[in-house]
């Protein structure tokens, strides 16, 4: 709402309430727009708001003052504001969904997953954008497949060989707006009402929204050091439809899952027709020169569904990702995009195809991966100097963020939700692990991102963070 519409709407929530009652005569224009901290134009858009609506009078001499309005002997109060209460025929699973509150802060130093793009090459891509734009195929701006452009389809498949190690052709890549979109997609087309769905413990909370979006019922499967516990999601829940997995890179921990849970897992759903979809969140920013295998390129039986997308690798409101698919499902989840939202925009999809042909992409992922590695280095430098007795931390081999453990001592102190609130208040916002969990949680501490973090702020806010984390005291 305009800030003029704002302050119609509460001088007319007074004068209806009777707290400023007919007859009221209002300060001059100058003085009210600078007691709020505005233009004399916007106040006076204000009062010809009001004006208009029969609120207000002229006064001789340029006065203005309340006009005898009817109202109400007593208004019902203001509605509550908050997603606990939303109006209108929405289904209870939706009015869980939005009324769900998650700590997030895109802006934050230490927000997790969100990607430094003040090194973006913005040239290039608004060159690519503009060519684009203005000398578009024709058949293209008419007639494009849900699939997704060919050419973009095809530099998808190589970029995964080369980057990823996973061999696919353009014809198993199905393009979507992101990964939310993605496993949206996958959610709705593969199950029914109250299919059981093993999630991790802790997990993804994303994931959560969509699975819970299409009906599903999530089983939470605790994650150890070695990756997901196949053994307990079969005793949980033995007759699973789907499994959503981060096994390169588990959201929040870190930790890749091992070769032996893998090849588990893999037996498993091939024996019981069980379907996974595979995360790769993050993997592409690996810190080391070794590679994490994803589990696509271990899948034989075409049992597993990849997802990945470019908003960490470019920027997150590009909304460009994309599936790979078993080749069953190929032309069934273009069937199905094709009546959700048709496609991604044509302009956007050529644009991205142009940038990674010609290389702008492979070089800015090899600039990016030194500069996350080196952030990484710094954060976990300043933890073990300023906060050694409180937090554990664990270099992680690919991603934007790393998980700072909570010791005994300070458990003893706070909760990670008492911790992450103190430190939001002194401005450092950080997420509380047990955020992530739909059980009782199983580990308490902080999720820090250091994506945005630049690696000479490091000692300083984490020196600030030891400061009002020991000055709590229970």
């Amino acid at each position: 709402m305009a800030l003029p519409q704002q302050i119609a709407a509460q001088m007319r929530d007074g004068i209806l309430r009777g707290q400023l009652p007919a007859g009221t005569q209002f300060l001059g224009s100058r003085e009210i727009a600078r007691e709020l901290g505005c233009s004399r134009m916007v106040v006076l858009s204000a009062w010809d708001i009001l004006y208009a609506e029969g609120y207000l009078i002229s006064m001789p001499r340029g006065g203005v003052s309340v006009a005898a309005v009817h109202r109400a002997a007593e208004l019902p109060p203001a509605a509550p504001t908050d997603a606990s209460r939303i109006a209108g025929p929405i289904s209870q699973r939706w009015q869980s969904l939005i009324g769900f509150t998650y700590d997030t802060n895109w802006e934050s130093d230490f927000s997790p997953g969100a990607p430094d793009i003040s090194t973006f090459p913005f040239g290039e891509w608004a060159r690519l954008l503009r060519q684009t734009s203005q000398q578009p195929d024709r058949q293209e701006c008419l007639d494009l497949s849900a699939a997704g452009l060919p050419e973009l389809r095809r530099q998808i498949a190589d970029f995964l060989g080369a980057v990823r190690g996973l061999v696919c052709t353009p014809e198993q890549v199905v393009v979507t707006s992101g990964t939310s979109s993605a496993l949206d997609l996958c959610s709705r087309m593969i199950l029914d009402h109250g299919d059981a769905v093993w999630v991790e413990e802790p997990g993804f909370v994303e994931a959560q929204w969509s699975l819970t979006a299409a009906g599903a019922k999530l089983v939470p499967v605790p994650v150890d050091g070695r990756g997901l516990c196949v053994a307990e999601g079969i005793r949980r829940a033995p007759h699973a439809k789907l499994i959503v997995v981060t096994p390169s890179h588990q959201y929040p921990l870190g930790i890749s899952m091992g070769l032996e849970r893998r090849l588990e897992l893999l037996d498993w759903a091939n024996r019981n027709d069980v379907w996974i979809i595979e995360d790769d969140y993050n993997s592409e920013f690996r810190h080391q020169d070794s590679m994490t295998a994803s589990l696509k390129s271990l899948d034989r039986e075409q049992r597993v569904i990849y997802l990945g997308t470019f908003s960490k690798i470019m920027m997150p409101s590009l909304r460009l990702g994309y599936i790979v698919a078993p080749e069953r499902f190929v032309d069934i989840f273009t069937r199905g995009r094709a009546r959700i939202d048709v496609h991604s925009s044509g302009v956007g999809q050529r644009a991205l195809a142009e940038f990674m042909r010609d290389g702008h992409l492979l070089r800015h992922l090899r600039r990016m991966r030194k500069i996350y590695a080196e952030r990484q280095q710094a954060l976990m430098t300043a933890i073990t100097t300023y906060l050694p007795e409180d937090l554990i931390v664990a270099p992680c081999a690919t991603g934007l963020h790393l998980v700072a453990l909570f010791t005994d001592r300070l458990k003893a102190r706070m909760s990670d939700t008492e911790a992450a609130r103190l430190l939001k208040a002194a401005g450092l916002h950080v997420q509380p692990l047990s955020q992530n969990h739909l059980e009782a949680p199983i580990y308490t501490g902080l999720v820090l991102g250091y994506g945005r973090l630049k690696a000479d702020d490091a000692p300083r806010l984490i020196a600030k963070m030891a400061k009002i984390l020991g000055a709590a005291k229970k």
